[in-house]
């Protein structure tokens, strides 16, 4: 089965960000062009892709006014008003994407458009801290932080792998700036948690794994704090 990786510029037409990328081939939402993988063609675009990134930093289109759909997906998971405001929570109308996070060099946003991607992104991976509080709960995605980020009062704070592995850059600077880490991660990435924390504990920092059947942006607060108390 085929596998969607990115998007990126289509060599054909033109588009800067139309051509998804899958593990077989590439296609064109734009111009229906449709590449087969083989040693020229990933040749041809990593040469092409080099170029691109060199002469164009993507940024994305954004307005504040989200849509009901991706509004209803937020307010699932109690995702208030304000917070939406605070982490810059914002629409991408061409894509229809929700944009979770963006920075410089990077975004990443929920998909409410083509296929049956949930989630796209692109660029290097930021490291970004949710919240205030002294023990840090690496989660796997923003939503997840955000609600950690509303237990300061209890001394937590939060960051998103945005994905389910941890950079040794990232390690590096969070080992520096923390001496408790625990890895909160759902039960089908358990594997993931246990080598992140591991290798934490191996760095000298106080770290644990905390597996449950969802991500924490599925919890309400009273079941958040009982599943970090256990």
């Amino acid at each position: 089965m085929s596998q969607f990786i990115k998007l990126g510029p289509c060599p054909h037409c033109g588009s800067r960000d139309n051509r998804a990328e899958y593990t077989n081939g590439f296609w064109c939402f734009g111009c229906s062009k449709y590449d087969p993988k083989n040693d020229t063609n990933s040749i041809r675009q990593r040469v092409f892709n080099k170029s691109f990134v060199s002469n164009n930093q993507e940024i994305l289109e954004t307005t504040q006014e989200i849509p009901m759909k991706a509004m209803q997906w937020l307010l699932k998971y109690n995702i208030t008003l304000k917070e939406i405001k605070k982490y810059g929570i914002k629409w991408e109308p061409i894509r229809k994407l929700l944009v979770l996070i963006q920075r410089k060099d990077y975004w990443q946003g929920r998909n409410f458009g083509f296929g049956n991607i949930k989630y796209m992104s692109n660029g290097n991976k930021p490291l970004t801290i949710y919240g205030e509080g002294g023990t840090l709960l690496v989660v796997e995605d923003v939503l997840s932080a955000i609600k950690i980020a509303r237990l300061r009062q209890e001394g937590y704070c939060a960051t998103p792998l945005l994905g389910s592995s941890m950079s040794k850059q990232a390690e590096q600077q969070l080992v520096k700036r923390y001496k408790n880490i625990s890895v909160w991660l759902d039960r089908d990435k358990a594997k993931n948690a246990v080598r992140i924390r591991n290798r934490l504990r191996s760095l000298g920092v106080i770290s644990k794994a905390i597996i449950t059947p969802l991500d924490p942006k599925e919890y309400n607060r009273t079941e958040i704090l009982e599943w970090l108390k256990n």
